[in-house]
């Protein structure tokens, strides 16, 4: 009687068992790393959720600006006078799916001859684009209570022409400085109220650990995957027929 018999013959070559291991070192490298920057990120979100919930801060004249980034994301309030002759207008800014303006204040602290640019909303285009609309500034001392934000130095300038007039295309504080020549603080406060039928621009804290646990998983992924092809591709599979001992003592007979 006839059996099937399996014999596994594993014959991996030189350099495709070089290739494949460099490349199987290289994406668990990678891995690894992403997996390292997800946790980074996952302890930076749950810091800028621990300021979101911890009390507001003071803008005043003990604040310390030598390190500004421990600032954001954190409730602050400030108390001074807007300047209308400061105020500009940040262009191509949408809120639900309409484009409009951000309109940015500076504030004069109280007590002190520093500034805080305030973001004191969003303001749709006019017919008078690429003019800004006409928005108020309260007058007299007030109080801004709101998130402190960063602004970005990220982005592709293709003109040179990036401020006119009270218009601009992205805000740095630098910039600000330079073309104001006022002393601002290094950071920009979200208004919880923007006023004058301005809508407040909301920021989620979003510190993106998604994305790095995504590219982990995709690096470990492609790594098993190496390792898989290498071992099928080494491996072949022999099947053959056999007979018991009993047939070949029959087959003797």
């Amino acid at each position: 009687m006839l059996f099937p018999a399996t014999k596994i013959h594993f014959t991996p070559t030189l350099v495709p068992t070089i290739a494949a291991l460099l490349v199987l070192l290289v994406t668990l490298y990678l891995g690894y790393w992403q997996q390292g920057r997800a946790h980074e990120k996952q302890m930076l979100q749950a810091e800028f959720d621990a300021r979101g919930a911890a009390p507001a801060i003071s803008l005043g004249s003990s604040i310390d600006m030598a390190d500004p980034v421990k600032y954001r994301y954190a409730r602050a309030t400030v108390r001074g006078e807007l300047l209308a002759s400061g105020q500009i207008f940040l262009d191509n800014k949408f809120d639900n799916e309409r484009v409009g303006f951000h309109v940015i204040t500076p504030l004069k602290i109280e007590g002190t001859n520093r500034y805080v640019l305030v973001n004191r909303g969003w303001v749709a285009r006019d017919t008078g684009y690429p003019l800004p609309p006409v928005v108020g500034v309260p007058t007299g001392l007030v109080n801004i209570e709101g998130v402190i934000v960063l602004p970005t130095s990220r982005f592709l300038e293709l003109s040179q022409h990036t401020v006119q007039g009270t218009v601009w295309q992205n805000l740095t504080v630098e910039r600000y400085r330079r073309e104001s020549g006022r002393d601002v603080l290094s950071l920009v406060l979200l208004a919880r109220e923007g006023g004058d039928a301005l809508r407040p621009v909301l920021e989620r804290p979003d510190a993106r650990a998604e994305k790095h646990v995504e590219y982990m998983l995709t690096w470990y992924s492609l790594a098993a995957t190496v390792a898989i092809l290498w071992l099928a591709l080494n491996t072949r599979i022999e099947r053959t027929q056999q007979q018991t001992s009993r047939t070949a003592k029959g087959n003797e007979r």
